[in-house]
């Protein structure tokens, strides 16, 4: 409840200020002196304690960067304060609606792992910013760099080594004329010869200003079960220990990739080879991840739960709250927790979403699906993971 006041008393002086003449980000090029608003003198914001390079920018190159750099796929570059004024009402009203940082799921409906949110505080120093004529304070002698894919890569914890990588066969290549595209290409295992996988990375390399998001696929790309799934500044995903994804040496792997040109990149040509990296699991892995594919409804399983990865074909469709994406757990005696929700789809954002602890069913109990073509992994009774919400 808290959170919800925080939200609509931001939300009303940010409106307010809209109405008395703007916020920073609309001052641009209105020829008006700060504090002016074009005779608006009554309204006149007080100006922000918080400054773009004191407070603004660290939070942007936290957790905006991957994108907003100037190297990443959005066209804004938010790391300049110059770049960034003009877009500060959009910044503000953004946030305040959950549509920055992307990450689909509803807040309070499961307990999940890599959240790109922010909290109450971060909210209001943006919006409190945007408000007060997004001050830009004094820069430091040595800007930090101009890079934040690395935000989330640790999570506070070792990383298994890489030993091993999954290549695309053959160079990918984007021409000049194609705005949007989408791959699908084998990929070749160099290096180690690694049949368990503790976690795979994935880097875009050169493509990263049009490469939205990939997915890894054990199979033919047709039919093929979903392994990772990498989109913009993601770091590692690893699976918790005692558990492990098989890489059979004798089961292709494919990459599907999807790639969409912005306003700053059409007309250019782009050529990768992209490939995953692997992160290999002990020898004594534990029990292997199983990717079952869901219908709607109720599914009887046995195990651990780890992740669900949604169904693509939602990201097109426009979604209402009433047809939204919704897992949940139904125990023996038929009480519900609800896993993950979806409302607000995005394809480009469509990713595995990994619980942040594992999930033990009952014997007995199952998993409910809102929509069929949703995929869910588990690993089966004897997988050394720590169980939760038993």
């Amino acid at each position: 409840m808290k959170k919800k006041r925080i939200a609509r008393s931001l939300r009303a002086r940010m409106l307010g200020a809209v109405a008395a003449g703007g916020l920073a980000g609309g001052l641009a090029g209105s020829g008006a002196a700060p504090g002016g608003f074009g005779g608006a003198a009554a309204h006149e914001p007080e100006l922000s304690r918080y400054t773009y390079w004191g407070e603004v920018r660290p939070l942007l190159e936290r957790e905006c960067a991957s994108c907003h750099s100037g190297e990443g796929p959005a066209p804004v570059n938010l790391m300049r304060y110059a770049d960034a004024l003009p877009w500060a009402n959009s910044i503000a009203r953004q946030v305040l609606e959950r549509r920055m940082p992307p990450w689909l799921p509803e807040d309070g409906a499961g307990a999940l792992a890599h959240a790109r949110t922010l909290d109450e505080r971060e909210t209001d120093l943006l919006v409190d910013w945007a408000i007060g004529l997004a001050p830009e304070g004094r820069p430091p002698g040595d800007p930090p760099g101009e890079r934040g894919a690395e935000r989330e890569a640790g999570e506070g914890k070792a990383e298994a080594p890489p030993v091993g990588r999954l290549r695309a066969d053959s160079p990918v290549g984007i021409g000049e004329e194609v705005s949007e595209a989408e791959r699908c290409v084998p990929l070749l295992r160099e290096g180690a010869i690694v049949e368990t996988a503790a976690g795979f990375s994935f880097d875009p390399g050169v493509a990263a200003p049009i490469l939205r998001r990939a997915v890894l696929l054990r199979g033919r790309c047709e039919e093929g079960v979903p392994v990772f799934t990498w989109v913009v500044g993601q770091g590692v995903r690893e699976r918790p220990p005692g558990v492990h994804d098989p890489l059979p040496p004798n089961e292709p792997l494919h990459l599907r990739l999807w790639y969409r040109k912005g306003f700053d990149t059409e007309g250019l040509s782009f050529r990768h080879r992209p490939e995953v990296t692997v992160h290999a699991a002990a020898p004594t892995a534990g029990a292997p991840v199983e990717t079952v594919a869901l219908e709607a409804g109720d599914t009887r399983l046995e195990g651990v739960l780890l992740a669900v990865f949604p169904p693509e074909e939602l990201g097109d469709d426009g979604a209402t709250d009433a047809a939204a994406f919704t897992v949940e757990a139904v125990s023996p005696t038929g009480e519900v927790t609800t896993l993950l929700r979806i409302r607000r789809f995005d394809p480009d954002w469509t990713e595995k979403f990994l619980f942040r602890e594992p999930v033990r069913l009952a014997p007995g109990a199952a998993v409910r699906a809102s929509h069929s073509g949703a995929f869910l992994d588990l690993a089966r009774p004897g997988a050394a993971a720590a169980g939760a919400g038993e």
